[in-house]
């Protein structure tokens, strides 16, 4: 049976690290991965180099097609608590092994799809590197290739529940600088410290100004140090002293596309103003938009959703993380689906493991959709 086969391929997927460390990476699964497309499909399989030997593969015949299937190939780093992490292990309906639900199950139900639809014009595969470090497959990807599908659906672990969006994320820095004076006399000083919490919760206000039905925009501060900032650039403290100086990180999760790299310079600056502290150094690591589409969009996936005996439950947008999947919709459009087995909870977790069950439901959910697509 079919997912008996799915079952078998996972376990090939799990027994190959596919990791980044020094003398690690995802090449041997590319190996594997290119192999099994060229050998059972006659569909076009590229390999896209990213770096050394870390490579994007994309099978495909038209690049109009009416689905793309999309997953990453690299996993995070195994956890010391977990023993044999790239030995899979079946145990009461459920299979462990270092990326067996984030997202290998995944890939191996993309690669049954692929077996079996090997002549389809209708239905492309996409698997990239390094998602869950610094995207490098994607934004290569995106570099050359151009898509123009009617649906994405990246199969990662959503515990079978729908997504059909993602915030997007930035993260930055910046320095404040106040006014030092004795403790004694707080108010003839200017707090950099305790200004920066204010500076923060009042961006917090004014990015909320953009937020939609579905989704809100978050801000963090994620790191605050501070002190009295000396002429020879060194930072101490004293409590009896107020403090002129902090550095802090903070990170948004977006909701709307107005909440740019300059909005969020000039808010800062004009808040900053406000509460009469100096700005310098503002700087951003990254930033990445937010994806959306709209839920009649998808009503065919819901659909068969439903006709495998599932309820159609949508996961909250602002309950997860960024999606890179994101970076292909904003250059080839279509609409998104993601959706795929679970738990979610155990991805990234010591003694991963995915419901087997769930992977197959998933496999039905996606082949019934082929078919109402008319891809098959």
């Amino acid at each position: 049976m079919r997912k008996n086969q799915v079952l078998q391929t996972l376990k090939e997927l799990i027994n190959i690290p596919s990791y980044v460390s020094e003398d690690k990476d995802e090449s041997k699964l590319v190996d594997y991965i290119y192999n099994f497309l060229s050998s059972n499909t006659n569909l076009k399989v590229e390999r896209q180099n990213v770096e050394n030997n870390r490579a994007n593969i994309i099978a495909y015949k038209n690049k109009s097609p009416k689905i793309i299937f999309f997953g990453h190939m690299d996993t995070v780093p195994p956890k010391i608590e977990t023993q044999n992490p790239f030995e899979s292990r079946e145990e009461d309906g459920k299979l462990y092994g270092l990326g067996s639900v984030d997202m290998k199950a995944g890939l191996a139900i993309m690669l049954e799809i692929a077996k079996v639809h090997k002549d389809s014009d209708d239905i492309a595969y996409v698997f990239t590197v390094d998602e869950e470090y610094e995207f490098k497959g994607a934004y290569k990807l995106i570099e050359k290739y151009v898509f123009r599908p009617k649906f994405i659906i990246s199969i990662e672990p959503t515990s079978l529940k729908v997504l059909n969006g993602c915030r997007g994320v930035t993260e930055f820095s910046f320095e404040t600088h106040g006014k030092s004076c004795h403790a004694g006399v707080k108010h003839q000083g200017i707090n950099a410290i305790e200004k920066t919490v204010e500076l923060f919760d009042l961006l917090q206000k004014e990015i909320s100004k953009f937020d939609k039905p579905d989704t809100v925009n978050s801000l963090n501060l994620a790191y605050l140090n501070g002190g009295v900032l000396k002429l020879d650039g060194d930072v101490s403290y004293s409590g009896n002293v107020v403090p002129n100086y902090a550095k802090c990180v903070g990170e948004i999760r977006l909701a709307d596309s107005k909440i740019t790299k300059e909005y969020v310079k000039d808010k800062i600056r004009e808040i900053g103003a406000l509460l009469k502290l100096e700005i310098t150094n503002i700087d951003f690591k990254f930033l990445v938009g937010h994806m959306y589409t709209p839920k009649e969009n998808i009503k065919d996936f819901e659909d068969s959703v439903a006709r495998n005996h599932l309820t159609c439950e949508y996961s909250s947008i602002n309950e997860t993380g960024y999606f890179e999947v994101q970076l292909l919709q904003e250059k080839w459009k279509g609409s998104v689906v993601i959706f795929g087995p679970g738990p979610t909870s155990m991805s990234h977790c010591a003694n991963e493991y995915v419901d087997i069950d769930t992977v197959n439901q998933t496999l039905y959910v996606i082949e019934d959709f082929i078919k109402k697509e008319g891809a098959d």
